[in-house]
Parts: C-alpha cells; sequence; structure tokens
C-alpha cells in the first residue's frame, strides 16, 4: 500500500512539475512556438517521462487547463452560485491568471471563430451607430455587443456539435427572442 502512495506522489509531482513549466513557457512564448523538449528541459523532466504521462503538449496543456478549472471553479457546479458569481468568478480567475488567459485567448486570433467574432461586432457596432442615438465609444453598447456575439458563437457551436436539432428557422427565431430589448431600433 505504501509503494502504490509514493508513486501517485511521484506521478503528481511529475505532473505538477510539467504543468508549471508549461505555465511559465507560456508567460514568455507563444504556445505554439514552445517544445516538448523546451518543457522537459524547465521541468528537468526527461522526455521519456513525459511520454508516458502525455501523448503530446496539447494534451499538457489540456490536462493542465483541467488542472486549473478543478482548482478554480469549485463554485461553478454549486447551484446556490447565481450567473453574477459565476461571471465574477470567471473574471477574478482571469486576472489570477492573466498572462496565460492572455495566450490562450490570442492563440485564436486566427480561427474562424475569432474572424467571426470580429466582423458580427463591427457590423453590429455599425448598425447601432447609424440606426440609434450612441456614441461611438460607448462601454454599455460595446459590452452588449461582445455578450450577445459570444452567446451567438456559443448557440452555433452548439447547434453543429449537436447535429442541428432544429431547423434553419426555428434556431433564427429563437435567436431573434435573445436579441429583442437589447439592441432597441
Amino acid at each position: 500500500m505504501g509503494n502504490k502512495t509514493s508513486e501517485d506522489l511521484r506521478v503528481k509531482r511529475t505532473h505538477k512539475l510539467l504543468y508549471n513549466a508549461l505555465l511559465d513557457l507560456m508567460e514568455k512564448h507563444p504556445f505554439e512556438s514552445i517544445t516538448v523538449k523546451q518543457i522537459c528541459d524547465l521541468a528537468m523532466v526527461h522526455r521519456t517521462t513525459f511520454y508516458t504521462h502525455f501523448q503530446d503538449k496539447f494534451d499538457l496543456l489540456s490536462r493542465a487547463m483541467q488542472q486549473i478549472a478543478d482548482e478554480e471553479f469549485k463554485g461553478f457546479d454549486d447551484a446556490s452560485f447565481s450567473p453574477s458569481d459565476n461571471f465574477r468568478e470567471l473574471f477574478s480567475l482571469a486576472m489570477k491568471h492573466k498572462k496565460l488567459f492572455s495566450h490562450l485567448l490570442a492563440e485564436e486570433r486566427d480561427s474562424l471563430r475569432n474572424l467571426l467574432r470580429k466582423e458580427m461586432a463591427r457590423g453590429m457596432k455599425q448598425y447601432l451607430l447609424k440606426h440609434n442615438s450612441i456614441e461611438e465609444n460607448d462601454i454599455d453598447i460595446q459590452i452588449k455587443i461582445e455578450a450577445y456575439i459570444g452567446a451567438v458563437l456559443g448557440v452555433l457551436n452548439w447547434w453543429i456539435e449537436s447535429k442541428m436539432p432544429i431547423d434553419l428557422e426555428e434556431i433564427i427565431k429563437k435567436m431573434n427572442i435573445f436579441s429583442e430589448g437589447n439592441f432597441a431600433d
């Protein structure tokens, strides 16, 4: 029994060393430029040990993010946690791990999702400037635009991954209800 415990501690220690090495490297370098060799060198862990525990750097990143989520998002499953509490926790976590969030979010800068987000934001802002009496840099409108776009892209992703369980007209109808009142003409 004692041998199993010491083995578990060694595995946990190895994982922690590799997680920390990756996160430290991400403070200074874009994820795509980081190599397994760099991670292993910084963690002082042999490459064969790395590959005993992880498939590649993407697997390591995924598991490191899961570890952070397990530690930081304890309250998210709590039914007494309001959406406002969840927002507060998420934004607090982003402040705590600002560099990490910045790098992870920037990694997606050329993705389809990010390109759609930018184009939707530009188009919505132009529409609202033309049809409403808002100022160019109105922070409340910008927050509404970003929240709306995030929701739309989230629903789009769900709809595609769920193999489009409702037809196009129905999903548009449901999304239009969501936007009513948020961007009055």
